[in-house]
């Protein structure tokens, strides 16, 4: 009959030690698991900026995939020093395919730029309009890049006249 009577003290007493053991045991155990929580939300929002940067990481892998190929091609087209005698020979052979005539062709002096060399020719030709358009068409097709810098045109007696400024490249040389 004791407990009877002190059945509220019982009653207190196990509240008291339920209350302690989710004071002292599950409330730690919460905030962990809230830490936890925002440690998730932190590490998929940088999952999310991982990968947006593989994405960009692979197009800018492609670019340069690009970007190498087209300097292969590049550097197929720009002659060696050995072949600047060849090149003033496709001109002349551009010149001729396209009915002008060459009044003058000759070597400008080098321009050295870092991590490359200009190598700049000065030109006179004689013809109709149509055949300067041949003939800048030709220049285009050669499988050596020779660049058109600019040119000015004239009259003469009998024809058009055009004073041209090309130009080629080599690698290497230059500036250090």
């Amino acid at each position: 009959m004791r407990d009877r009577e002190h059945w509220a003290v019982y009653l207190a007493v196990w509240t008291g030690c339920l209350f302690l053991v989710l004071y002292f045991v599950l409330s730690p155990l919460l905030q962990r698991v809230t830490a936890l929580e925002g440690e998730k939300k932190r590490l998929i929002q940088e999952i999310t900026v991982l990968q947006r940067k593989v994405v960009e990481l692979r197009r800018l892998e492609e670019r340069l995939q690009e970007l190498e190929s087209l300097a292969r091609t590049l550097s197929r087209r720009l002659p060696e020093e050995k072949e600047i005698p060849d090149l003033l020979i496709t001109i002349e052979d551009a010149a001729f395919l396209s009915h002008l005539e060459l009044l003058s062709l000759k070597p400008e002096p080098p321009k050295p730029q870092e991590g490359y060399t200009e190598l700049p020719f000065s030109g006179s030709v004689r013809t109709s309009f149509q055949g300067f358009l041949f003939f800048l068409n030709y220049l285009r097709q050669s499988p050596r890049l020779i660049q058109v810098q600019g040119f000015s045109f004239g009259k003469d007696e009998e024809a058009f006249k055009a004073d041209i400024l090309f130009s080629t490249y080599l690698l290497g040389g230059g500036k250090p």
